[in-house]
């Protein structure tokens, strides 16, 4: 599709969207606006009256808590339907520009040089954003995200999810509210391409769930919590987990869909996650929330609360939460229950390492190895006679016992305190959290080289040895991964205001991750071998053959023992990862020159971060004793020098028409690393208000991202493992895995171009974004991450080196390989039984760009005694165009499984009244097409539906404040769109949710 035909659709999308809810013509600015805003909590009417007259107002949670303001209907000045609403409350309003309002409180401490000139309000844009330190009852310290400047009109956009619609969308985490935003992509950093084993980029060890931006990456989406990075996760420590963060303690969530490196350092190339917490120390609350899956049995449990307290020029505030989540089986699911596709029309991706076994021979021309003598099913293997093997195959469902979501258990807190001590602010704050999983995997196949030593021995073509490829499930169970994972993080600083509208802020935090992983239940090569026979008995080992007898692969109906099990089964995986995050930061912001058509401001400041990685485990996959991880034990340190600059070209004192405003921004960032070199980041925007209530903004460019720690000094680890071959059968091959010290960082330019429409029409607006992004030097492991297809396709050749078992250099090699301190390959293999090495280790290989369309749609108004809503949001994407190496062609991933959608969309209907609401969501996922499939498919449209009934009792006293609210996320509980995916799950973990249809009933209570 190219990008004029894409961008026609979109175009057509968003004017068919908008056709309902555009005025008929639209009016020239008025004095007078029609304002229509039902009784009930003061916060609710100042944000009812923002939207319907297009004003900003900038105040405090805690100016308005507590305070309720009367129905409003008519048509009024913004002054005078403000002034009506605040009615006889100790509020000051101050207006700093035409359309801009704060409000504080009529006697405000003063100030200790009080001579100074007041401090201009900045206004409450979208992206607005309390910093770390920022007091709840200082309404002049808002900064943006998008920007370092207080007060600044970001020139890229900016999504705003408040707690309004967080508690309207029923969502029981953070990572749920943030892949419902269809600019993210759920194809890397989550719970389910991770336990499912689609997502081979990202190494989730502690499976728990990040943000991914237009594709881009977990590890090039930049996370922040109250404006600070996160600790890393996972083994490799190069995304964010945010399901850390207790989702009753958050006040809104930010979403900056731009490259951001200017601003934020490393990462933030496909834009910035910004999540803000709660500053009010007078809002208490309390929640209880009950959830379940309709079909599996899977249920969830929720239990949070808030406080606080307020003294003379300081607060405290914190939260905790307690998540509990059952696994999710795979059976329970039918798309998911087995490999064998077939019935969902399908194909049959079920392997022939079954049970019972399947004689595999060699192919000498492939080098594959091929089914050819099925064992018989129905005997014990004891009697077994060459003539009663058939030709073909067994086929085994390697899904069987397996889940597809994890049990997950957390607890999550968090702290903040603060206090003014004269011009200084002082503020500390901490989080921590614990989480527990449990999920059941795969059970072990192996390839059993069975000879005449095993007493059971029997060769349907009189051959000394054969192959078996045989599944153990049936009779050890599937694999068990437990773990945990245990974050904190603390902060600390002050601010000092000295003089003007100047503030300085110093700052110090530390962050820790620490997880641990345990596979169990999984074949040790060795012990199989030798319960066989192929190998002697080793008196290393518990087993003897002689006094404990030998293991019948020939069995097709339970015969062999518990014990011999037992042994065989003792393989494990033992992983312990600890990242640590180290900053210091000093950061001024504040007017550089004054100027009657508006200040030119100024942001600059420095820091220093340091990085460390430590990780630790064994293994148990062969030998007699567990073999020891090559311990990773890596550090370094960043510094960075940053400044910003806004620059009102046009403002109040020399708009014309056409010309309202005019704001120029521009931003450079310089880093510098310890272990690989320096990046410098320029960022220029440019905001045009050709007339009120009409922004025409772009902005421009560059951002990267850093190679993480192990990508750089991970040691080589070796390990085996079975390819497809294009002759249809199975290959062993040696796969490498590793770091790589020469490494450069990855690099990006991000292209914005957008307007925002928000005329005199009561609460009405219209957002729409063109993006572009361009992505090279992309870090990754192609082979690796594609080990199903490297065989298959050509484009993975420079990571092929084939195996001559005739060739002296290739046998030293494998057998160089096989010895290396890193490896997990058997030595009880001979090189014969290997035919490629795939080089998996890291490289800066691969291309990316991404372009498209955002857009976004909202109408209020007054509908009954309530308050009626609609909006839209959708991002249409035309081209994700990939390279995988330098050697290969781009071609465009858009709209294929496994990448993001080229359509998606979220739009809502709502009506609230103080003491009931309503909301219904639609959810759709345009179909895509499924090349890998022989012929190709089409995967069909995904729609589904969630709705949410909430009531609050009102007038009752002992029900002041408690709310009652019944969700349904996929109410008609559709299922995922079939795709017919070789991991032997029927959909596209990427792009769809195999929950289901979830109910949950949430009890809050505000104090």
């Amino acid at each position: 599709m190219t990008i004029e035909t894409g961008l026609m659709r979109a175009v057509l999308l968003l004017g068919a969207a908008a056709v309902p809810a555009m005025p008929a013509a639209v009016q020239a600015a008025e004095t007078d606006y029609s304002v229509h805003i039902p009784a009930g909590p003061l916060d609710g009417a100042l944000k009812a009256l923002a939207n319907q007259t297009g004003r900003q107002l900038l105040y405090t949670s805690a100016l308005v808590a507590g305070r309720t303001a009367p129905a409003l209907g008519g048509r009024f000045t913004p002054e005078a339907a403000l002034a009506r609403l605040l009615g006889d409350a100790p509020i000051a309003v101050r207006a700093v520009s035409p359309s801009v309002f704060v409000l504080e409180a009529k006697t405000p401490a003063p100030r200790a040089k009080p001579s100074a000139p007041p401090r201009p309000a900045k206004p409450r844009a979208d992206g607005s954003a309390a910093r770390a330190g920022t007091p709840a009852n200082d309404p002049e310290t808002i900064v943006v995200t998008g920007s370092n400047i207080r007060g600044a009109r970001p020139a890229a956009p900016v999504i705003r999810i408040d707690r309004t619609d967080i508690d309207r969308s029923g969502y029981a985490s953070v990572a749920e509210v943030l892949a419902a935003l269809p600019q993210s992509f759920g194809g890397t950093g989550s719970e389910d391409t991770s336990i499912t084993g689609i997502d081979r980029s990202i190494v989730n060890s502690g499976f728990g769930s990040s943000a991914n931006l237009r594709g881009l990456g977990s590890d090039a989406t930049l996370t922040l919590v109250n404006g600070r990075r996160l600790a890393g996760s996972g083994s490799n420590a190069d995304f964010s987990d945010i399901s850390s963060v207790p989702l009753i303690a958050i006040d809104r969530i930010e979403v900056l869909p731009d490259g951001a490196s200017a601003l934020y350092g490393s990462d933030a190339v496909g834009g910035v996650v910004n999540i803000i917490l709660k500053r009010d120390p007078t809002h208490w609350e309390t929640r209880a929330r009950i959830g379940t899956v309709t079909k599996g049995g899977a249920q969830d449990y929720l239990l949070a609360q808030t406080g606080g307290a307020a003294w003379s020029g300081g607060q405290l505030v914190a939260a905790y939460e307690y998540q509990h989540r059952d696994a999710l089986a795979a059976s329970a699911r039918p798309y998911a229950a087995s490999f064998d596709l077939r019935p969902l029309g399908g194909d049959d991706f079920r392997t022939t390492y079954a049970y019972p076994g399947t004689i595999l021979r060699l192919d000498g021309p492939s080098g594959s190895l091929l089914p050819a003598f099925a064992i018989p099913a129905g005997q014990d293997g004891t009697a077994l006679a060459p003539g009663d093997f058939t030709s073909g195959a067994n086929y085994y469902n390697f899904r069987e016992g397996a889940d597809i979501l994890p049990e997950q258990t957390r607890h999550s807190g968090w702290v903040s305190a603060e206090q003014r001590v004269g011009d200084i602010r002082l503020f500390a704050e901490g989080r921590y959290s614990h989480r527990r999983f449990a999920f059941l995997s795969p059970a072990s196949v192996a390839l059993l080289p069975v000879t005449a030593a095993n007493p059971w021995f029997v060769s349907p073509t009189g051959s000394a040895f054969d192959y078996i490829g045989y599944a153990f499930g049936p009779e050890i169970g599937p694999a068990r991964s437990t773990g945990r994972v245990e974050s904190w993080s603390t902060v600390g600083g002050a601010v000092w205001s000295p003089g003007g509208d100047w503030d300085i802020e110093v700052s110090g935090g530390y962050a820790q991750e620490r997880t641990r992983n345990v596979y169990e239940n999984l074949v040790n090569q060795t012990h199989a071998f030798e319960a066989l026979g192929t190998i002697p008995d080793d008196p290393a080992t518990a087993w003897s053959t002689a006094r404990d007898g030998y293991f019948n692969p020939y069995s097709a109906v339970p015969f062999n023992g518990a014990d011999v099990l037992d042994f065989i089964a003792e393989g494990f995986s033992r992983e312990y990862v600890k990242s640590r995050l180290a900053t210091a930061d000093v950061k001024a912001d504040g007017t550089l020159v004054s100027h009657a058509d508006g200040d030119i401001r100024l942001a600059l400041g420095a820091g220093v971060r340091r990085e460390f990685l430590d990780r630790r485990g064994s293994s148990f996959y062969s030998g007699t004793t567990p073999a020891t991880l090559q311990p990773v034990d890596a550090d370094r340190s960043v510094r960075a020098v940053f400044a910003e600059l806004s620059v009102p070209i046009v403002g109040a004192g020399n708009a014309r028409a056409g010309l309202q405003r005019l704001d120029l921004s521009a931003a450079v960032r310089h880093e510098r690393y310890s272990d690989f070199g320096h990046t410098t980041n320029p960022k220029l925007g440019l905001v045009w208000s050709p007339l009120q209530g009409l922004d025409l903004r772009g902005s421009w460019g560059t951002s990267f991202r850093a190679p993480g720690l192990r990508e750089i000094g991970d040691p080589l680890n070796v390990s085996a493992t079975q390819l497809a071959t294009p002759a249809g059968g199975r290959m062993t091959a040696i796969s490498l895995g590793g770091g790589n010290p020469d490494l450069d960082p990855e690099r990006a330019h991000s292209l914005s171009l957008g307007a925002r429409f928000a005329p005199a029409r009561a609460g009405f607006s219209a957002e729409v974004n063109l993006f572009e992004t361009r992505f090279r030097g992309r870090i990754g492991r192609p082979a690796y991450e594609d080990l199903s297809r490297v065989l298959l396709d050509p484009d993975f050749a420079p990571f092929l080196r084939f195996i001559d078992a005739a060739n002296p250099d290739d046998v030293a090699y494998v057998e160089a390989l096989i010895a290396h301190p890193g490896s997990m390959v058997s030595g009880s293999l001979p090189v014969s039984a290997f035919q490629v090495v795939v080089d998996g280790r890291y490289a800066n290989t691969a291309r990316v760009v991404v372009r498209g369309l955002d857009v976004q749609l909202a109408q209020r108004w007054t509908l009954g005694s309530g308050e009626a809503s609609l909006a839209l949001s959708g991002t249409w994407l035309t081209d994700y165009k990939r390279r995988i190496t330098t050697a290969a062609p781009m071609s465009d991933k858009v709209a294929t499984v496994g990448f993001p959608s080229d359509l998606r969309v979220r739009t809502s209907a709502g009506w609230n009244r103080s003491d009931v609401g309503l909301t219904l969501t639609m959810n759709y996922v345009d179909g895509y097409a499924d090349p890998l499939s022989t012929p190709a498919r089409k995967v069909d449209a995904g729609t589904t539906f969630d709705a949410q009934l909430r009531y609050s009792p009102q007038d009752v006293t002992w029900a002041e404040g408690l709310t009652l609210a019944l969700s349904v996320q996929n109410l008609f509980a559709n299922d995922p769109p079939f795709v017919n995916n070789s991991f032997g799950v029927g959909y596209d973990p990427a792009n769809a949710d195999p929950s289901g249809r979830q109910v949950s009933l949430q009890l809050s209570r505000r104090w």
